[in-house]
């Protein structure tokens, strides 16, 4: 008789492994299919599958584990409550086909349940035609609801047996709680004992001024921030030095271009990069703890070396992408925003990249968490950063509408709808680092900057810049990072607040602003030891006001033909740039030095002098052009009108990047010009 019960639960055990561990392989196989144009392109970043470094693979198949083990132990749930609840009311020759039902069941349920917590995942793609109707969701929570009676009934009964059973059972209860309280809010149990302001910069991903109400708009999506501005100092002409995330951070860091601090791009190879530069490490020399999170770490590797104590953000480089590739699951996608996912998949947890199974509360969960760690008693200097409002942007909700789309009219009238989702997605986590920080008496004394790293564009009908013949100037105008001159992409968000027992005038302020103006100004404003001469190329903007004589600089990325799109194909992309990067021995992925020189020559390069400006364009034997930027309207360099500031903005941009080999050459021909002498005079000197 024993032999033969043992029999019967092998059979079951192995029927329920067969269907989870099936279950999760088709699914592996779809996403397979589905990503098969981007995975074609991962041999020309490697340059073979071999030069993989080994932490990547293995963090495949750790992923591999987890996973067959997570599918592994949803077989064994079922057939343990089966075995309990069914099996002994149950004759022998039907309990297969109760315990297939009941598997299907299960599966079924966690499916829908993918498709309604990651609705745009691969997984979560595959029932959810069922649950546009009204009539698919009553069924779904039936289901669900039912389920979850059928297992808690096990639970209960289970615990009542024997006094292992009850171990195991207030083990695992015991494990859920620590892992739910993970993400609790956290007093501040002792008092600063330095008296020095916190320091928080906060910055919004692709977040462009215009796009809040302060600044015009006829919608209010981020209404977090817009009360923080009511309180702060707002600079309302501000550029970005480079409309990427990567070279706008460290820029922001430095206090410097980048043509001085080295990070002229995305992914751009950290020896060329100058990081201690960075003012992070002047705080960690003066007794501050430093801390850096960011929810999107593909293409800005920020790390330790820019000198920060703590990092809250996913894993970088080669790891985390090819992470993305597999991370895509029923059950996985319904455990994607728990903290329990955070503990077995760090990378995965919170992670912006990971779109499809991001969720903003995620990220803020992982970011007060690491928080707690932090001495309550030193000074902070903490620099976060919120890629909600980054592309892809949040899609509608499948099943009901946010009405989101009826707030763009007048001049907005084409903005995305998709945008301004992810915007408010931003705003939220916004809010709740504020009160988390307020909970924590980080706002007791603190500094608290609010930016944008870029802008976003759209190519909308008020953004367009015409000649006077009529002529549009449409060069890279979608996304960010392509141009050096468009508003939507170079204008950006800069507010200081003060909190507690620091203080700062609130108000709109005009002055010409830079983002390398961040590092000058905070470096002043908490009276950290003096900059060495020449240190900073940013100004204090709060000790000395901007003249409104002053230059600014802006170049823009290269720019693969591939993101100019309304609707970016990521193989498209894929194909035609992977050749130029390379998998170090660390792990990260960075360009091919032999690719330096090329992405160096096709940007646009532009100069700001109050209402003008002057740029080369991506072409490298293109004439510069003049903007002006009030009226939106351009003219070729020689037909500019004579009130224009052109031969000064051109001598100062020709100055700026005087040692890109495509600057000399451009700038030299504009001797053939006339009134262009004087560039030529700039650089023989």
């Amino acid at each position: 008789m024993f032999r033969k019960a043992a029999v019967r639960v092998e059979w079951r055990i192995w029927l329920a492994l067969v269907w989870s561990l099936g279950w999760f392989l088709s699914q592996q196989y779809l996403l397979y299919t589905e990503r098969e144009a981007l995975l074609v392109n991962l041999p020309r970043v490697a340059d073979h599958w071999g030069r993989l470094p080994p932490g990547a693979l293995s963090a495949i198949g750790l992923y591999a584990l987890m996973m067959l083990g997570l599918y592994s132990l949803f077989a064994f749930l079922n057939v343990a409550a089966f075995r309990l609840l069914l099996a002994p009311r149950l004759e022998a020759r039907t309990q297969v086909l109760a315990l297939l039902a009941q598997l299907i069941l299960a599966t079924l349920v966690a499916q829908l349940g993918a498709s309604w917590l990651t609705p745009y995942s691969v997984s979560g793609d595959l029932l959810l035609i069922v649950l546009h109707s009204v009539s698919g969701r009553v069924i779904f929570a039936g289901l669900a609801l039912l389920l979850a009676l059928y297992f808690s009934t096990f639970l209960v009964l289970y615990s009542t047996g024997s006094r292992r059973r009850k171990v195991v059972i207030v083990a695992v209860l015991a494990s859920s709680g620590l892992a739910l309280s993970w993400g609790a809010h956290n007093e501040r149990k002792a008092l600063a004992e330095d008296a020095r302001p916190d320091v928080i910069v906060i910055g919004v991903d692709s977040l462009r001024p215009d796009h809040l109400k302060r600044f015009g708009a006829p919608f209010e999506v981020m209404p977090n921030l817009e009360r923080f501005l009511d309180g702060a100092r707002v600079y309302s002409d501000v550029l970005s030095p480079q409309p990427h995330t990567f070279p706008s951070t460290v820029s922001i860091l430095t206090g410097q271009w980048p043509v001085t601090n080295g990070a002229r791009g995305n992914l751009f190879p950290v020896d060329r990069i100058d990081r201690i530069a960075s003012v992070a490490h002047k705080f960690k020399a003066d007794g501050y703890d430093t801390a850096f999170a960011m929810d999107e770490t593909r293409f800005a590797n920020i790390d330790q070396s820019y000198g920060f104590d703590y990092l809250f953000s996913p894993g970088m480089g080669s790891r985390e992408v090819l992470l993305s590739f597999v991370a895509d699951n029923a059950l996985l996608n319904v455990l994607a925003a728990t903290p329990l996912m955070n503990w077995l998949l760090p990378d995965v947890y919170g992670n912006r990249a990971l779109s499809a199974l991001y969720r903003p509360a995620a990220f803020s969960a992982r970011l007060t968490g690491g928080l707690r760690d932090v001495d309550p008693r030193k000074p902070l200097f903490l620099y976060v950063h919120f890629c909600a409002g980054h592309w892809p942007y949040m899609p509608a909700p499948p099943f009901d509408s946010d009405h989101l789309d009826l707030l763009l009219r007048g001049n907005y009238f084409d903005a995305s709808s998709d945008y301004l989702r992810s915007l408010a997605a931003a705003d939220v986590q916004f809010g709740t680092l504020l009160e988390d920080l307020r909970r924590q008496g980080r706002l007791n004394n603190a500094v608290v900057v609010a930016l944008s790293d870029h802008g976003e564009d759209f190519n909308l009908s008020k953004d367009v810049l015409q000649g006077e013949r009529g002529k549009l100037l449409d060069i890279n105008v979608n996304g960010h990072g392509g141009s050096a001159y468009r508003s939507a992409q170079v204008s950006v968000l800069f507010a200081i607040r003060g909190y507690g027992a620091t203080t700062l005038p609130p108000g709109t302020r005009g002055e010409p602003v830079s983002l390398v103006d961040v590092a000058p100004t905070l470096t002043h404003l908490v009276n950290l030891p003096a900059a060495r001469p020449g240190e900073f190329d940013g100004v204090d903007v709060l000790g000395k006001p901007p003249s409104p004589e002053r230059v600014r600089y802006v170049e823009s990325s290269y720019f693969p033909n591939s993101l100019n799109s309304p609707k970016i194909n990521e193989a498209d992309v894929a194909g035609e740039v992977a050749g130029m990067y390379r998998i170090t021995a660390a792990g990260r992925i960075e360009v091919k030095p032999s690719w330096i020189a090329y992405q160096l020559k096709y940007r646009q390069r532009a100069a700001y002098l109050g209402d003008w400006l002057v740029a080369f364009d991506q072409s490298p034997d293109g004439m510069p052009i003049v903007l002006k930027r009030s009226s939106r309207q351009w003219w070729p360099f020689a037909d500019a009108p004579k009130e224009a500031p052109k031969d000064e903005l051109i001598r100062r941009l020709c100055m700026h990047w005087q040692n890109d080999e495509v600057i000399g050459r451009r700038c030299s021909e504009l001797v053939r010009h006339p009134g262009s002498e004087i560039v030529v005079t700039a650089l023989s000197h």
